[in-house]
């Protein structure tokens, strides 16, 4: 495990780094950049080129979709058939399919050990947030600094008071009267500028969120819990003991000593100094609440078919998707593969081609009576087949 994670460490680090990637645009035009990884944020990008004007465009982790291998893509088949790359150059490319598979960017590497690396450092990244969300730690700072890039429009890595604002009302879901909120801002404002950092909007969002039912809830079992505020309350190794008996969480039945509490600390408390004392704080009992191990859903039922799945298919409520190939609008634009991709990850278990037969006779894909684009065939069955059982057996 641990030369695995050394492999993984080092390889993230090469990807910090930076390498020359040539990236291929749809009209043929090719732009040779350094590109490289910001771990911390989450983002891919590059360095701006001295004829560049504005800021460069970065690529997040998050909304990466899916990473494919080759020339496996509309653009590369364009750009092949127009002779703008050679397929020769297939075993050095790859493309990044983002935005819900609405769009994508496209790499040739100067060797296939550049490309493997771009490669496997992403999947290694998008598993990792994946494996985050599926346990629900809301202390992972990753998950708001999301937010926190989309609301920053001019990319200045801050936000202004405003802008914060709109982040918590808009998209986080965070209301509250004016006076509170500048009471907080200007709390954890330490520059006095009128803008938050991420790490500092990472505080402002903890303290906002904290909850005051399971402060109360602390406090019942809490030793010192009258003199303790939202903010430094904690529960040692004995009190969780005591509240985990008490609840008789089913999951929690074999945790009978103070070591064994001391790895649930370890786990979930983001604290260094409180795990260290062997304290739970309120955001580490948050997290734990809020775990697996404390689902209310049956663990058996979890990522796995437990219904009878031998009745026939009129039977039973199906995912499906209709009109799938339209990307943006019922009368113009064009038909899309890659719109197949996205229901099918999404868990599609029914999709619909619309077939007709086209000018040279093989059939095609379209919209009828309207504007919009065909696509043939083949193209989508070739582009959708990696996908067809990923997410749904």
């Amino acid at each position: 495990m641990a030369n695995t994670d050394d492999t993984i460490a080092k390889l993230i680090q090469k990807l910090k780094l930076g390498a020359v990637l040539v990236k291929h645009k749809r009209n043929g035009k090719t732009y040779r950049r350094q590109f490289f990884l910001h771990e911390r944020e989450g983002y891919i990008t590059y360095e701006k080129s001295n004829k560049l004007r504005g800021k460069p465009q970065t690529y997040h982790v998050h909304d990466i979709d899916e990473i494919r291998i080759g020339f496996e893509t509309q653009v590369f088949d364009q750009l092949i058939k127009d002779r703008k790359v050679k397929s020769d150059d297939k075993d050095r490319g790859f493309s990044i399919i983002y935005n819900n598979h609405r769009k994508g960017v496209h790499f040739i590497a100067p060797d296939m050990e550049t490309r493997d690396l771009w490669i496997k450092g992403l999947q290694h990244l998008m598993n990792k947030r994946r494996q985050q969300r599926q346990y629900h730690l809301i202390g992972e700072d990753n998950w708001i600094l999301e937010f926190f890039h989309i609301a920053d429009k001019n990319k200045s890595n801050t936000l202004s008071k405003k802008e914060c604002r709109n982040l918590l009302a808009k998209s986080l879901n965070i209301e509250m009267p004016d006076n509170i909120f500048e009471q907080m801002f200007y709390k954890i404002h330490k520059t006095k500028s009128g803008y938050l950092n991420p790490e500092e909007f990472l505080q402002f969002f903890k303290i906002l969120t904290r909850r005051k039912d399971l402060y109360e809830l602390m406090q019942k079992f809490a030793k010192y819990a009258y003199q303790q505020t939202m903010e430094n309350i904690y529960m040692d190794r004995n009190e969780l003991l005591y509240f985990l008996r008490l609840m008789k969480n089913l999951n929690m039945q074999h945790i009978n000593s103070l070591i064994q509490a001391q790895k649930l600390i370890d786990e979930y408390e983001l604290n260094i100094e409180f795990r260290e004392r062997g304290f739970l704080s309120l955001d580490g009992f948050r997290n734990m609440l809020l775990s697996k191990n404390f689902d209310i859903t049956e663990s058996s039922y979890s990522g796995q078919i437990y219904q009878n799945m031998t009745r026939p298919l009129c039977d039973y409520y199906i995912n499906t998707s209709h009109n799938t190939y339209l990307f943006y609008s019922q009368v113009y634009g064009e038909s899309n593969p890659e719109a197949y991709n996205r229901v099918l990850l999404m868990g599609c278990r029914a999709i619909e081609l619309d077939c007709y037969d086209g000018n040279d006779g093989k059939p095609i894909v379209k919209h009828a009576f309207t504007f919009v684009k065909s696509c043939s065939l083949e193209s989508i069955i070739r582009r959708i087949q990696p996908n067809l059982f990923k997410a749904s057996p």
